[in-house]
């Protein structure tokens, strides 16, 4: 028993200083500015701004762990069970995502006399739900990879969205404009710490010999 504790205790503290180079945090900061642009542009070709990125940018993120963190770090392999943890999260997370971007509660309101009642109510309290969605994404991301900081970013992204509601909401209207004011303010925050840990990262490791 005393060895398996201190396996998941070695695995947590290699997660943690795998991850401490920022760069996820950078690829998720751009990632919602991605979809404060996306949410700007009112025509149908710009989905590809929504659904694109999710290819390029975990490619582009894995490409750029090999070129900066892995030379200085080194690669960290996670055990099969955590493997199968992070596949069912990110499955469940994406699912969620989903029902919030593409479920049609906000776009399709229609009547809101015959709309149903949970409709109305999401629709009434858009982005303050959007925002509670986001939050939870954070936490579960942060307890799954051991990132405290990802905790900050759910408490962010339910003040932000929050906020949104206080002084940009309408109700019963559901605007895009709103989202992507959010997802931009969102986006700036974390891009702009992400940069910041990622500059620290570089000062404070080299790259080591082959």
């Amino acid at each position: 028993m005393g060895d398996d504790v201190n396996l998941e205790e070695i695995e947590r503290r290699a997660l943690r200083a795998y991850h401490e180079d920022g760069l996820i945090d950078v690829f998720i900061g751009g990632y919602f500015l991605l979809l404060s642009l996306y949410f700007s542009i009112k025509i149908v070709d710009a989905r590809f701004l929504r659904i694109t990125p999710l290819a390029l940018g975990t490619w582009l993120y894995l490409e750029a762990k090999k070129r900066i963190t892995d030379p200085r770090l080194g690669y960290v392999r996670l055990t099969k069970e955590r493997t199968r943890r992070v596949a069912f999260y990110t499955f469940i997370i994406m699912i969620v995502t989903g029902f919030v971007m593409l479920s049609g509660l906000f776009y399709h309101m229609g009547i809101p006399d015959e709309a149903p009642p949970l409709v109305l109510f999401l629709n009434r309290y858009n982005l303050v739900f959007q925002g509670v969605v986001i939050a939870i994404i954070f936490l579960s991301h942060g307890r799954l990879m051991h990132l405290s900081r990802f905790y900050r970013y759910s408490v962010i992204s339910l003040l932000v969205f929050s906020s949104g509601y206080i002084y940009l909401n309408q109700p019963f209207i559901y605007s895009t404009q709103n989202t992507a004011i959010s997802c931009m303010f969102i986006g700036f925050i974390i891009l702009v710490l992400g940069v910041i840990r990622l500059r620290r990262f570089i000062g404070k490791y080299s790259v080591r010999p082959n």
